[in-house]
């Protein structure tokens, strides 16, 4: 007596759209079963693709398919639609002694050549046919997005669906813009940030806080589903470009939540403080005593062991240094800091703008030497354009930058001087924990520490 296993599926659009059902699979697999006298048993994976090989009862029965005479199935596509798995799974079962039919269709029947046959092509064709249907799906979603219409019916917080196109929620807006603005004003503070969210977005999770606060869409950037693809004037922008931007800044440096159930106290370098030896992160360490709770900071990679327990560790700069230690150095030392930063910024500005006026001067230059080889019939068209192209590119590219350049060198310093010139100890101690860090990762986007001191400040 052969023992065979009987392969049933179904996806879900299917059962919907044509009524398909794995009843009726199992019901005439049964009939034939008995009809030939062989033993059975069934694997059905319900609701699911036979383009993925991601299906736990195929998995199920392929790893137990030497046990098997035959693979069981009313039609090939209850199998598979794609030629690699399909050939894959046929390959696995020739290596067993085992061949595969489709009882509805008599041309499938892996034990005979023509069957192998007839297989390799109708797989070929179902697997074009899914082919055909996604550039049909693909240029249809297309279509509608080039319109500005939606392609699903999935309604994103923040906006209304109004003839199938996104229209800005006021109301929505202004809840999520006062989401940004509060994540901002407590320095980038998960756990505070989290409850806010949890009473201003009843019923939302944690995942949905983390989506939020860096959906693309909030700035008119639509990102397609699970690509890295983003579309434009697709749909509309609710908040500012700098308010986005700021956040995004801050998620790199927010305060984590600690795994235990204590409270843990505000740090005010976590996410900025940076190994100089390594470049890794300086993770927060806290140490709660009976005379107060302290908070620590060490290369992250120093603690952690090479793959092979006891060997060397991934950084040597294996010292701690408390926060208290660093707080009292910037207080000291932040105003000298910063005006060496002010100085540093405006000569490496200055030179950047040489440079981009020189090299500027000499491309123009090769365009007229170019113009002059042309002219006195050195060259041909042929090179004058394609050099002419090359060197225009070239000067449009220094225009960009010089463009950029000049945007860029309206960055105001002082409210950074305005700080240090005023009584800032004393406006310093008058700040809460959460405006003290604040206030340090509004100014200083890394701080470097090696060798049991600060080596390196890097303003904003």
């Amino acid at each position: 007596m052969k023992y065979v296993a009987c392969y049933c599926r179904v996806s879900t659009d299917e059962q919907a759209k044509f009524g398909f059902s794995i009843q009726a699979q199992k019901d005439a697999l049964e009939k034939y079963c008995k009809e030939n006298n062989y033993k059975y048993e069934f694997y059905i994976d319900e609701g699911i693709s036979a383009s993925s090989m991601k299906r736990p009862a195929l998995k199920d029965m392929l790893s137990r398919v030497n046990v098997y005479d035959i693979i069981l199935f009313t039609k090939l596509d209850r199998l598979s639609r794609n030629v690699l798995d399909a050939n894959n799974i046929n390959k696995m079962l020739i290596d067993n002694n085992c061949t595969m039919k489709a009882i509805d269709e008599d041309d499938i029947d892996t034990s005979t050549a023509d069957g192998t046959f007839i297989f390799n092509l109708k797989v070929s064709l179902a697997q074009r046919e899914i082919g055909k249907t996604s550039e049909r799906i693909k240029f249809v979603f297309q279509n509608k997005r080039n319109k500005g219409e939606i392609t699903s019916g999935t309604k994103k917080y923040g906006y209304d669906i109004v003839d199938k196109h996104y229209i800005v929620n006021i109301e929505q807006q202004e809840n999520i813009i006062k989401f940004y603005e509060y994540f901002i004003a407590v320095g980038a503070d998960t756990k505070l940030s989290f409850e806010y969210f949890k009473e201003h977005f009843p019923f939302k999770s944690y995942d949905a806080y983390k989506k939020m606060l860096t959906e693309t869409s909030y700035i008119g950037k639509y990102k397609l589903y699970k690509k890295e693809e983003y579309i434009y004037n697709y749909i509309p922008a609710l908040m500012t470009d700098e308010l986005f931007y700021l956040v995004q800044d801050l998620l790199s440096k927010r305060r984590k939540i600690t795994k235990n159930n204590k409270e843990a106290p505000v740090s005010l370098f976590d996410g900025i403080l940076k190994c100089a030896e390594c470049e890794g992160a300086m993770s927060r360490r806290i140490c709660y005593t009976k005379y107060g709770t302290y908070v620590s900071y060490r290369c992250w990679k120093a603690e952690k062991l090479s793959k092979e327990i006891g060997k060397e560790y991934r950084c040597s700069n294996r010292h701690s240094i408390f926060e208290s230690k660093i707080e009292r150095y910037l207080i000291e030392n932040i105003k000298q800091e910063a005006e060496k930063h002010i100085s540093e910024t405006k000569v490496l500005k200055t030179k950047n703008k040489e440079t981009l006026i020189d090299n500027s001067k000499e491309i123009k230059r090769k365009l007229e030497k170019l113009k002059d080889l042309y002219i006195s019939d050195l060259i041909d068209k042929e090179m004058y354009e394609k050099d002419y192209k090359k060197y225009n590119n070239q000067l449009q590219e220094l225009e960009i930058k010089k463009s950029d350049y000049k945007n860029n060198t309206s960055k105001d310093f002082s409210r950074l001087e305005k700080i240090f010139n005023s009584n800032f100890n004393d406006l310093y101690s008058s700040l809460s924990q959460i405006e003290k860090r604040r206030f340090w990762i509004s100014i200083i986007d890394k701080i470097y520490y090696n060798d049991k001191k600060i080596e390196k400040i890097i303003f904003k």
